[in-house]
């Protein structure tokens, strides 16, 4: 084989461009006979009918109780233990959850509609039909299919109420099992207040500590009044000796009765019933007969740090497990009336209607893309006939050469 015959058997790109001149008649053609059948095929296609439902995103709620409340005011970052995704995320889960869709299809008919034999296959269809999720703006985007328009409409529309309803139950359901929990804690901590209120009147009624605050008082008032009373008396009898009075002058002796029983007084201010009285005085004898023990509203001066440091002690049970009723009392009211609340909890920002203008079959975008495609496999076609036939050229002139 010479130079000439191995030159004949390449391509260059003039032999491609006159291959593609050669067979302008069959892409052409190609391509327009495609262009039409795509035409003509997207003309027998049924129109499908988009309704959009736009829903504004749920809020969050701090929900809890007391102790979880405060705990969420505190100037830290929160935690969602348990919980990823946001309020919408859980709308948009609850929208495409098959129990919503299994809802669809037995009140719109669809397995009729979509031919389908099986409640499942008719729950894939009503899915490759509705399209669910989050725009950019944060909303939430329900779009149905449907060849009526009206009907595209409802279903989208109904898809909110299926919505609604489910959030309503679970939300019943959920305020239900946390009243039922509330009420069986109320019944235990109100016992526990029950107990924290004998302690404390039981106290109360064994030290006589009515108001610790205004006894204390008063006794100190007392003590010092009755200490100055006692001091005056002492000054006046020491003028009255110094004055020449003997100590067995009347007046000498009715001071002394009177410091004596100040005296005996204030001991009996300081140490209360355990107070070491003279049984021989007149004021000893009448304070151990009971006179002033049994209606004594004073409490010891010694015993009343001892008794306030009690007494703090049982009232500041008392206090928590008040302020524990007080707040089961609150989320048990809350509960209630969550537990039969029946109020929306959606946000509809654009109701679905039915649309005018059909969203399938797009025709000009099949026509487009079916010409597109013509086009490229009949110019692919006629170049791999150019090199096919140029390798065939080739493998004849190597053949005949070695023969």
């Amino acid at each position: 084989m010479n130079r000439t015959d191995t030159d004949r058997t390449r391509i260059d790109v003039l032999d491609l461009i006159a291959a593609l001149i050669a067979g302008r008649r069959l892409i052409i053609g190609g391509t327009l006979a495609v262009c039409i059948a795509a035409a003509g095929l997207s003309l027998v296609l049924e129109e499908e009918y988009q309704a959009v439902v736009q829903l504004l995103p749920p809020k969050e709620q701090k929900q809890g109780f007391g102790f979880a409340d405060l705990l969420s005011e505190l100037p830290i970052p929160s935690l969602r233990l348990g919980e990823k995704g946001t309020p919408a995320d859980i709308f948009v889960a609850i929208l495409q959850s098959p129990t919503l869709r299994q809802q669809m299809v037995s009140y719109f008919s669809l397995m009729e509609k979509y031919e389908t034999d099986s409640l499942e296959d008719a729950i894939d269809a009503l899915a490759n039909h509705t399209e669910i999720g989050k725009s950019e703006q944060g909303t939430i985007m329900i779009s149905v299919l449907a060849r009526d328009p009206q009907l595209a409409a409802n279903m989208a529309n109904q898809y909110v109420l299926y919505l609604d309803s489910t959030n309503i139950r679970l939300s019943q359901e959920t305020a239900g099992a946390r009243f039922k929990f509330i009420s069986r804690l109320e019944a235990q901590e109100e016992s526990k207040l029950e107990t924290e209120l004998g302690r404390l009147q039981s106290f109360q009624e064994e030290h006589n500590a009515i108001s610790i605050e205004d006894q204390a008082r008063a006794t100190i008032r007392a003590a010092s009044e009755m200490q100055s009373a006692a001091m005056e008396l002492v000054i006046k009898r020491r003028s009255l000796l110094l004055s020449g009075f003997s100590a067995i002058h009347p007046d000498v002796l009715r001071l002394e009765k009177e410091l004596l029983m100040r005296q005996e007084a204030l001991v009996f201010i300081r140490d209360g019933s355990e107070a070491q009285l003279s049984p021989h005085s007149a004021t000893g004898q009448a304070l151990l007969e009971g006179l002033f023990l049994d209606e004594n509203l004073f409490l010891p001066l010694r015993r009343i740090p001892e008794v306030a440091h009690s007494y703090q002690n049982i009232e500041k049970d008392v206090l928590v497990q008040a302020a524990l009723m007080k707040m089961l009392l609150e989320q048990k009211a809350e509960a209630l009336i969550e537990k039969d609340n029946a109020t929306s909890t959606i946000q509809v920002l654009d109701v679905a209607r039915a649309p005018e203008k059909p969203a399938r079959p797009r025709r000009l975008l099949m026509v487009f893309i079916a010409g597109v495609l013509s086009l490229f496999s009949s110019i692919v076609y006629v170049l791999g006939s150019v090199y096919v036939g140029a390798l065939r050229d080739r493998w004849q002139a190597e053949f005949a050469g070695r023969n």
